[in-house]
């Protein structure tokens, strides 16, 4: 090919990506492979970081295969991956015990406990987020309880993109996306004693690492993954952000007032903000994005694009089957269905709260589950598709409007992002333009203009997001549609209000 060129990896809940990008942000090649999922136990979910490191690297070899680039012409390594969860290893990098992850439940029940003792309360006003069952301390608060011999065996606990890099560089370290939202004070932006203290779990708090800013989380790729990967050794490894504010930062949402929402397994939608923003309290995150100065707010809703894909597999098999046996793409006839049923769904609604355990934002319950409304003898699964589509659009909505500042345009990345119909819709209930960068691989795009950065390719955040994203489309909003998705805001939080105390006691039966 000849030039110069940067390669990002992103290790995802459900899939390991590779991409090579050039200095434009162009995507040239790359590979995806399933990522390590297991549950042990019902509402668990963990990983075996093995595997993950397995997969690395053979998406790594394919996609450099793909390029058939000279590996000195591969300048940069810029690694991303999932957010919260727990990755232990001991002291000879071996791991611990599979990975937590973020969309683990166990911790469910002492979670509610820590806000009815008040802990959750004080920690909101300690880091700005709302104590969740993602959250990695609270992670390390029940393995504490329940695997007193985890905490003997492990030196260090990181997260997905820490466990990638310390893979490819022996280095063990995170970053401040990482542990702002979990161990920082909003205030001083470092680490905060107080936070191991209200949790209990000052025992771990020798094996948290360094958080440096994601510029300066960089160190060389070791000779032996080197020789293994194809890659130059002492090729720059620079990880971070992680993928939440990977992904703005692909799409070009960097700086204060930009907007971004990530539609992907989880929906994570986000506020450029230039202090932490404090309400309203106990709900959602602040955390530190990659360009120096500029915070994240943001309320992350346990699941997005999994409903629809839930929703297929269970109520389209046939559909699926067939798309699959001719290479045919199911997503596009089911927009074409959406398409043609009515705003409203004809009266059906759907809260998209797939997860097991349960939602963080923009309320926090351990109980909410998903559900139809207002279905009657005429409706049919186009009907349910149709407001299943919605229901994802209203839950963006009501994170927006909860956090009460008016989005002026709205940048999406994640898989969801290839939906034109969830563009349109969002596009329509926001009254704001909703902007599709070019590419699919964001996350990744994010980590290489994280990596360009610091590796000096690019003086700065803002010349490297000019360099490397430009807009692939831009959806305008259809005048006068705002105020009918309001409306039907309206009776969607009313539903789940009316539902809270429902699934409190049904979770008891």
């Amino acid at each position: 090919m000849g030039g110069v060129y940067l390669l990002g990896i992103d290790a995802g809940t459900t899939a390991i990506k590779s991409t090579l990008f050039d200095l434009t942000g162009h995507e040239l090649a790359g590979a995806e492979q399933p990522s390590s999922l297991l549950a042990p136990e019902n509402s668990w979910a963990e990983s075996d970081l093995g595997e993950v490191w397995q997969a690395v690297q053979q998406t790594i070899r394919r996609t450099l295969a793909q390029a058939a680039v000279d590996p000195a012409e591969v300048v940069a390594v810029g690694v991303t991956g999932q957010g919260d969860g727990s990755w232990l290893i001991d002291r000879q990098g071996q791991p611990v015990r599979p990975a937590l992850l973020w969309c683990d439940g166990r911790t469910a029940p002492l979670v509610e406990q820590l806000w009815q003792e008040g802990v959750g309360q004080e920690l909101f006003q300690i880091t700005g987020t709302a104590l969740n069952t993602c959250n990695q301390a609270v992670q390390l608060r029940w393995l504490l309880e329940h695997e007193p011999e985890t905490l003997r065996r492990t030196a260090a606990v990181l997260r997905a993109k820490d466990w990638i890099f310390f893979c490819l560089t022996a280095l063990v370290r995170s970053d401040s996306t990482d542990a702002s939202h979990t161990y920082f004070s909003v205030y001083t932006q470092a680490l905060d004693e107080r936070i191991f203290s209200l949790l209990g779990i000052e025992p771990w708090r020798a094996a948290i690492p360094a958080t440096p800013p994601p510029a300066a989380n960089q160190a060389p790729l070791s000779a032996e993954v080197a020789r293994q990967l194809g890659l130059l050794p002492g090729t720059p490894v620079v990880a971070g952000p992680f993928d939440v504010a990977a992904s703005a930062l692909g799409v070009g949402a960097a700086f204060p007032g930009d907007a971004c929402s990530v539609l992907g397994t989880a929906g994570v939608h986000q506020l450029m903000v230039d202090r932490p923003v404090l309400t309203p309290a106990d709900i959602g995150y602040n955390m530190c994005h990659a360009p120096e100065g500029v915070w994240v707010r943001l309320l992350p809703t346990m699941t997005c694009t999994q409903n629809l894909q839930w929703f297929a597999r269970e109520f389209y098999a046939p559909e699926w089957a067939a798309a699959r046996q001719r290479g045919g793409n199911l997503w596009e006839q089911l927009e074409q269905i959406a398409r043609q049923e009515p705003l409203g769904a004809e009266g059906v609604c759907y809260h998209p709260y797939l997860d097991p355990a349960g939602e963080r934002a923009p309320f926090l319950c351990s109980a909410a589950r998903a559900q139809f409304s207002g279905i009657s003898a005429y409706h049919t699964r186009a009907t349910l598709l149709r407001a299943v589509y919605e229901g994802v659009a209203l839950s963006v909505l009501d994170c927006y409007e909860t956090m009460g500042v008016p989005v002026t345009s709205l940048r999406l990345a994640g898989g969801g992002a290839r939906s034109l119909l969830w563009a349109q819709m969002l596009a329509d209930a926001l009254g704001a333009p909703v902007v599709v960068a070019e590419g699919s691989e964001y996350g990744a795009r994010g980590a290489v203009i994280n990596a360009a950065v610091a590796t000096g390719l690019y003086a700065s955040y803002a010349e490297a997001v000019a360099q490397m994203v430009r807009p692939a489309r831009t959806v305008a909003p259809t005048p006068g549609l705002r105020a009918h998705y309001l409306a039907l805001l309206q009776v969607y939080r009313a539903e789940r209000e009316a539902m809270l105390a429902v699934w409190t006691k049904r979770k008891t039966i």
